[in-house]
């Protein structure tokens, strides 16, 4: 018969002592693990961030350069989508020089005055439909931009935070209805309204614009890096003014000379489409009729087209690959919760 001393009776206690603390080191190192894989999950797929509801992708256009055709490209690729039969909204993000609305033909000559110059920056909270803003309709797609409060010659000067407020307000104050695809044309720079996007709302990708000399894919490659500081998936780069095509003889020249500069940020990216410098698709935008429509048989179109599809794969893709991590994660916290459970249970029936 086993009798016991208070000499056994203490290794007794010190034995569950042992076993009760490594229980609850084990369980805090579960919590640790779970706790840094939930953040690296909603830091890729921005759970904290606000989406929009009944949009299915929100993307941005932009570059770091001004001046390399980002707006023809967000007039272009937001048509062509349509042309495929997706729902397409399009918000002109830069209110300092608004492009949107003379590229689609939506002008407004005048000068606002008092009330009729307000910007929308003072609505909060939950609002009902019927008192958000109507865009309006163009070439199958529902726009919105600064250039509608304002004569197209008036001078908009927010300061740059108060720009990301306002380009966000506008954004969620407008009824776009349910849409599969809401693009965000960009202004240049890496600022505002950027860094409040990339801040406070989920978006699902971003297509970058360049030229192909130097200085505009140093600039370019500078939005690479802001983009992936804030974990926004980039779809891909596309290459702006790539070449002249003469009307005439149809022969191609290079008006931008190619980069020789290795950028590795830039050249790591899938090319989403070279479109060709052309003076139809210039003259097209300034009347307010996107090239796609005006010339659908075109060099230029065809890019735009062939670029959208790519787009709509690429954005595929992202989903895919999100709905994977998702996976992921949720079967590797659920084999650590089942391992935990196990260990508890063990070291209790050692007790």
């Amino acid at each position: 018969m086993h009798i016991r001393t208070p000499l056994s009776k203490y290794y007794l206690a010190k034995n569950r002592v042992s076993t009760y603390t490594n229980v609850h080191k084990r369980r805090r190192i579960y919590e640790h693990e779970r706790r840094r894989k939930r953040e690296s999950l909603q830091s890729n797929r921005h759970a904290k961030q606000a989406s929009l509801e009944n949009v299915g992708a929100l993307l941005v256009v932009g570059s770091g350069k001004g001046g390399v055709g980002k707006s023809t490209v967000s007039v272009n690729l937001a048509v062509a989508l349509a042309m495929q039969g997706a729902s397409v909204g399009l918000l002109d993000g830069d209110a300092y020089g608004p492009s949107i609305p003379m590229m689609l033909g939506v002008r407004k000559r005048a000068a606002s005055q008092g009330w009729a110059a307000s910007l929308p920056l003072a609505r909060h909270g939950n609002i009902a439909a019927e008192q958000k803003i109507h865009p309006l309709l163009r070439y199958g797609i529902k726009i919105m931009s600064v250039g509608f409060f304002i004569g197209e010659e008036q001078a908009v000067a927010p300061m740059p935070d108060v720009l990301g407020m306002l380009i966000r307000q506008l954004l969620t104050l407008v009824n776009w209805g349910p849409l599969d695809y809401l693009l965000i044309d960009l202004p240049p720079g890496t600022g505002e309204p950027q860094a409040t996007l990339c801040r406070e709302l989920h978006l699902d990708g971003a297509v970058l614009v360049t030229t192909p000399q130097d200085i505009a894919r140093i600039d370019t490659a500078k939005a690479v890096g802001l983009l992936r500081m804030a974990h926004v998936p980039i779809l891909g780069l596309v290459q702006n003014m790539d070449g002249f095509i003469c009307p005439h003889c149809g022969e191609r020249a290079d008006i931008f000379p190619h980069s020789t500069e290795d950028r590795s940020l830039l050249d790591s990216l899938p090319l989403l489409g070279r479109i060709p410098l052309d003076p139809v698709t210039a003259a097209s935008g300034d009347k307010g009729y996107p090239v796609v429509v005006t010339q659908p048989e075109s060099p230029t179109a065809a890019a735009f087209v062939a670029m959208a599809k790519m787009v709509t794969d690429k954005v595929a893709e992202e989903r895919t690959r999100v709905s994977q991590v998702d996976e992921t994660v949720a079967a590797d916290e659920a084999n650590e919760a089942n391992s935990v459970k196990g260990d508890i249970a063990t070291n209790e029936r050692e007790d």
